[in-house]
């Protein structure tokens, strides 16, 4: 299976680059052009929240809530994909997990136990040279009754949302066109009730392969955003020139020698 060298990447500015230093736009960041009305309404009620808390909030520190409390989800998420890492290595293990996330663990492990699946890989970046994008994938599983491998996100919250499927269709086209297997694409949600708070319960369900819907996010990714892709290619470009005139420069010194 080829892939490209992302073992001396990094990843900034919403792209993954390699270790020439070619950009491949990401996944997530492409479909961040999609129009989100859940996200919008959850913006509003936390905004709203917190004036009920506290009314004297200033209009800065109102619209500033929906920041706070995103900042805690993305600690829900890095500590939920540190539960699935580690389930690699030590199966269930929930002594060292923080209370408030051990009912997540007990999901994901639940699901695991109810579905008889093997975990193939875990944090696995792709890259599509072809449409010059790239992301990481959570899971690849194995489901050993029937031999069905899949392309799996793990997602905490109340819902799973369509966009999802889009994002693991890309995975899905990179990972294949790079010699993966075939597989499917599907969703693993370890429920947030009203209270935001984990329920121990998971929804896991898996969808259709949307990659043409993909790709026309990342068309109007590109449309909306040529000023930004112009400045990378420019300064790709002076980067090349510095660097054949650096080559150039050894070459002559080596002939100097001789």
């Amino acid at each position: 299976m080829s892939t490209t060298d992302f073992r001396q990447s990094n990843r900034r500015g919403g792209f993954y680059w390699d270790k020439d230093g070619k950009p491949y736009i990401s996944v997530t960041t492409i479909l961040q052009v999609l129009d989100k009305p859940a996200l919008r309404y959850w913006f509003g009620k936390e905004v709203y929240r917190a004036l009920v808390v506290d009314p004297s909030l200033s209009e800065k520190d109102a619209l500033a809530a929906p920041y706070r409390s995103a900042t805690t989800a993305m600690g829900r998420g890095t500590t939920v994909h540190s539960i699935v890492e580690a389930y690699k290595h030590t199966k269930k293990y929930l002594e060292s997990i923080p209370d408030d996330f051990k009912p997540y663990a007990q999901a994901f492990y639940t699901w695991f136990e109810d579905n008889d699946v093997e975990m193939v890989e875990n944090e696995k970046t792709v890259v599509s040279k072809k449409y010059g994008y790239a992301g990481t994938l959570d899971l690849i599983v194995k489901f050993k009754k029937n031999g069905r491998t899949l392309i799996a996100d793990v997602k905490t919250g109340k819902d799973i949302y369509d966009e999802v499927f889009m994002q693991l269709s890309a995975y899905k086209q990179a990972y294949e066109e790079n010699g993966g297997e075939k597989v499917g694409i599907g969703v693993l949600l370890l429920s947030t009730g009203a209270d935001g708070k984990a329920t121990g319960k998971y929804k896991f369900e898996e969808g259709e392969y949307c990659f043409d819907e993909f790709l026309a996010a990342r068309k109007l990714w590109i449309w909306k955003n040529q000023e930004l892709i112009a400045s990378i290619k420019k300064h790709m470009g002076e980067r090349k020139t510095i660097k054949s005139k650096k080559e150039e420069g050894v070459k002559i010194e080596s002939n100097e020698g001789e």
